[in-house]
C-alpha cells in the first residue's frame, strides 16, 4: 500500500504498558510481579473506560491524565491501598517514561528510510505525547497529534480527522498503525487503512472493520508500505 504519512497508535502499538509499569508497582506498592500485573491491566482498563465516558457525557474532554489519576485512585482503593499525594503522581508520571517496545525505533526508522513522514496519532495529552516522543531517538516522529486538539478520545471519528485538518493530509494518503482493537474500529470506521500490530493474538470486536492488514509486532510494517509520490484520484 501506498502513503505520504504513517501514524502510530502510542500506548499500545508503540509502547510496553505492563513491561514497563509493573516494576514501579511492584516496588512503590509493594505487590508480587503478578499482583502488579494485574494491578497494571486494571488500572488501564479503568483508564480507557473513563475516557470512554469523557465521549458520552456531553461535558468538555476530560484530561487523559486526570482519567490516569482517577483510574489509579480506583485500583488502590480496590486494593485498599493508601498512599501519599507525592508516590500517586509519581505512578501516574511513569506513563510518560514507559519503554518502547524492542523493535519500534527500528520499525519506525525503516518506514522513514523509505521517504515518509511519521506521526503520533494518541489518545493522550499533547504533554503526555510530547514526553512519550522523548524516549525516542530524536527526529522519530514528525508530528505529535493528541485527541486534545480533537476534544474527543478515540474511536471518534474526530480524532482520525486530526492529520488532514491539522496536516492537510488527506486520509487516502495515511496508513495508521493501530496496537488494539478499538484503535482499529476507529480508524477503519473513519476512512483509515489500518495496520494491526496485533502482538497479543487479540480479535476485532466489530467484524464490520477489520484491519487493512494484521502483523504480529511492527517490524513488518515498513515492509508493507511505499512512498506515494502523487495523491490517489
Amino acid at each position: 500500500m501506498q502513503a505520504k504519512l504513517v501514524t502510530y497508535d502510542v500506548y499500545m502499538a508503540l509502547l510496553d504498558i505492563e513491561g514497563s509499569l509493573v516494576p514501579a508497582v511492584t516496588e512503590t506498592l509493594d505487590l508480587n510481579n503478578e499482583a502488579a500485573a494485574v494491578f497494571v491491566r486494571l488500572w488501564r482498563g479503568k483508564q480507557m473506560e473513563r475516557a470512554a465516558a469523557s465521549n458520552s457525557l456531553e461535558k468538555p474532554r476530560t484530561p487523559f491524565r486526570d482519567c490516569t489519576f482517577m483510574a489509579l485512585d480506583y485500583c488502590l482503593g480496590r486494593y485498599d491501598i493508601s498512599i501519599p499525594s507525592e508516590t500517586r503522581k509519581t505512578l501516574v508520571l511513569a506513563w510518560d517514561t514507559m519503554n518502547p517496545w524492542p523493535e519500534a525505533e527500528a520499525a519506525i526508522a525503516a518506514v522513514k528510510d523509505k521517504g515518509l513522514k511519521t506521526a503520533i496519532l494518541s489518545n493522550g495529552d499533547q504533554d503526555m505525547l510530547e514526553a512519550v516522543a522523548r524516549n525516542f531517538t530524536p527526529q522519530t516522529f514528525d508530528y505529535i497529534l493528541s485527541s486534545e486538539t480533537a476534544g474527543y478520545y478515540k474511536p471518534h471519528p474526530a480524532v482520525y480527522d486530526l492529520p488532514t485538518e491539522v496536516l492537510g493530509i488527506s486520509k487516502d494518503e495515511i496508513v495508521h498503525v493501530a496496537g488494539s482493537p478499538n484503535d482499529v474500529t476507529g480508524a477503519v470506521a473513519a476512512g483509515m487503512r489500518c495496520i494491526w500490530s496485533n502482538r497479543h493474538g487479540d480479535q476485532v470486536l466489530d467484524p464490520n472493520y477489520p484491519p487493512t492488514v494484521e502483523i504480529t509486532d511492527l517490524s513488518g510494517v515498513a515492509n508493507l508500505i511505499e512512498l506515494q509520490t502523487v495523491s490517489s484520484s
